[in-house]
């Protein structure tokens, strides 16, 4: 099995790692604009070949993972042309699916792509922060294109399940949504508790001093790339203005009860809150 990686930040890294640890004897190559993640994933034993351009390098690959940020992975589609084999399935990690969709439609409307998105992640970035346990056990939204067959389908569900991850199958559309909800818009409020703090501390800077314990844990993901969140809310932007929304008439309805001392109904809010928290699977 030859399988190509566009891209060895975080998500590529791990993803080359756990397909190095199950399939020890699959042919790996890898493109990436710096030099030290390629020279690292050499000492890893995790690559078996390396570029700087997209070339022959990915030629006659069984999967192709886009891995870059989504804009940037759409910049490669007409690279990547000329090396996609009836057998290659094109897929990405990216963070948005629409995007890529339409790309791949206008770019490449006969290839095998099918959109991916496995739900992990650090708030440090870059292949020297990844794992092969990284993706173990989380889910993994797929989105296959129209014209990708069923067979591939399950090609790449089994793949991505022998790595340890649930592939959950969505449109495209509907991924925007739910990850805009789940991912986008806690970043959204991480971003904005820290700023709200900086902005709000005391000239002795007491606040950022005794931090801890659910301010640290609720705001980790604002280390998180701000370039690479620039991209997501733009490339996201209906979505997180609706969800930004109905957020913010939230935040202003718990306003409104702690104004007026209605303990009532904030204990009826945080109740249900609770119990819907309570009810989530954790892995």
């Amino acid at each position: 099995m030859k399988i190509g990686f566009v891209g060895l930040g975080l998500i590529g890294g791990s993803i080359a790692k756990a397909v190095r640890e199950k399939y020890p004897d699959s042919r790996i190559v890898a493109y990436n604009r710096s030099r030290e993640p390629i020279v690292q994933a050499f000492r890893d034993s995790v690559i078996n070949a390396a570029t700087f351009e997209i070339d022959e390098t990915f030629t006659d690959c069984d999967f192709i993972f886009l891995c870059t940020p989504v804009q940037t992975n759409i910049s490669f589609l007409k690279k990547l042309k000329p090396y996609l084999t009836e057998k290659t399935i094109l897929t990405d990690v990216g963070s948005t699916k629409d995007s890529i969709h339409g790309a791949v439609a206008l770019i490449l409307p006969d290839a095998r792509f099918i959109g991916g998105h496995p739900m992990a992640g650090r708030e440090k970035s870059s292949y020297f922060n990844s794992s092969a346990g990284l993706i173990r056990d989380s889910y993994y939204f797929i989105t296959p294109s129209k014209s990708v067959k069923a067979s591939d389908v399950e090609r790449f569900e089994n793949l991505i399940s022998s790595l340890g991850c649930i592939p959950v199958k969505v449109d495209p559309a509907e991924h925007d949504y739910i990850v805009g909800a789940i991912s986008h818009i806690p970043h959204m409020a991480a971003f904005t508790l820290v700023n709200l703090v900086k902005d709000a501390d005391t000239s002795e800077e007491h606040m950022k001093e005794t931090a801890a314990g659910g301010f640290r844990d609720i705001t980790r993901i604002a280390s998180s790339d701000p370039t690479m969140w620039e991209e997501i809310c733009l490339a996201n932007k209906d979505n997180l203005v609706k969800l930004l929304g109905e957020y913010i008439d939230k935040l202003r309805e718990i306003k409104s009860l702690i104004r007026a001392g209605n303990g009532e109904e904030l204990h009826r809010i945080f109740s249900e809150a609770k119990e819907y928290r309570d009810s989530f699977v954790d892995l």
